[in-house]
């Protein structure tokens, strides 16, 4: 069938858009113009905030900064066994010739931080001329030595500590008289790379050293440590030096029963007139015992007691 014809007009689905810009010289100038205008207006803006910054600052630089009732005149720091004043000057980097309020606190006390015998300081402002500084040192439990990594026990400038969480420092110089009486935990130069100072010791050897060394502490009532040095020598033992000389071979495990035998064979051999010079404490029932009369003339192998103050103790 021929298709029908009609006259009903159907637009285009396509457009056309003229676009037309006229730029004259005068439309040139009304835009450059109106972007003058803003610039301006921005500057203005700016310049009054910074007249009004500059004017704070003016104001509390004369009212603190440069006000000499605010000059610092006092260091208050509480009492420690790692640091004096001076120490805290040196290290906090504390300016002196300034108010408390050129000193940044924050800054200070994170300098105080990064020392491995501190672990918390905080410093404050006291009006009028104040510093303040609050300093929790790191409480040393043994001595660590290692000659592979050249530390000494009981040394003053190679001595490093340890605190009950196996945290290693070197000795600081106000700490070193009361330390000397601590024990020794011998290190050997298979673990000598856990040995960073400001870090934990992390070995099987040095957390059974230090249980070891609790397990004494408790069995004295917590009285002055009697326990001369520990040596983890072997991969089934370990060796104990007490201060009174005696030479003990502990297991890696019950310690407890095995320090409980010794002082039941100690006192056994002090009722007696007799005195031990080793034992080996790993069997449960007819351990070891090598005795020295009082009036024998065999020496003892003993530990030095307390080391000079150069430092070293060996096992000769």
């Amino acid at each position: 069938m021929a298709r029908r014809k009609t006259t009903r007009h159907r637009p285009s689905s396509r457009s056309q858009v003229l676009e037309m810009r006229v730029v004259t010289p005068k439309i040139v100038w009304f835009q450059t113009l109106s972007v003058l205008g803003k610039l301006f207006k921005w500057s203005f803006l700016l310049a009054i905030f910074g007249g009004i910054g500059y004017g704070v600052w003016s104001y509390l630089k004369s009212s603190y900064i440069d006000n000499p009732n605010y000059q610092l005149r006092i260091v208050k720091l509480s009492p420690n066994t790692v640091m004096n004043e001076a120490d805290v000057v040196e290290i906090g980097q504390i300016p002196l010739n300034t108010s408390i309020f050129g000193v940044e606190v924050a800054d200070v006390e994170q300098r105080l931080l990064a020392r491995p015998e501190v672990i918390s300081a905080v410093v404050r402002r006291e009006f009028p001329a104040t510093i303040s500084i609050e300093l929790t040192e790191r409480v040393p439990f043994a001595w660590v030595e290692c000659p592979s990594k050249q530390m000494e026990a009981r040394s003053r400038t190679r001595g490093y500590l340890i605190d009950r969480h196996a945290q290693l420092y070197a000795c600081p110089p106000m700490q070193y008289d009361a330390a000397m009486v601590l024990p020794v935990i011998e290190v050997s130069a298979e673990d000598a790379e856990s040995l960073v100072p400001g870090k934990v010791i992390e070995t099987k050897a040095m957390r059974r050293s230090i249980q070891l060394l609790e397990i004494a502490e408790k069995a004295s009532d917590g009285k002055l440590p009697w326990i001369d040095r520990v040596q983890p020598f072997t991969v089934w033992a370990m060796k104990v030096w007490t201060r009174d000389g005696i030479e003990a071979v502990f297991g890696l495990e019950e310690h407890e029963r095995q320090m409980e035998d010794l002082l039941i064979a100690m006192r056994h051999a002090a009722s007696k007139g007799m005195q031990i010079a080793s034992i080996n404490l790993i069997p449960e029932r007819n351990f070891p015992v090598t005795l020295r009369s009082p009036s024998s003339n065999a020496p003892l192998r003993v530990r030095p007691q307390l080391a000079p103050n150069n430092g070293s103790s060996n096992l000769r």
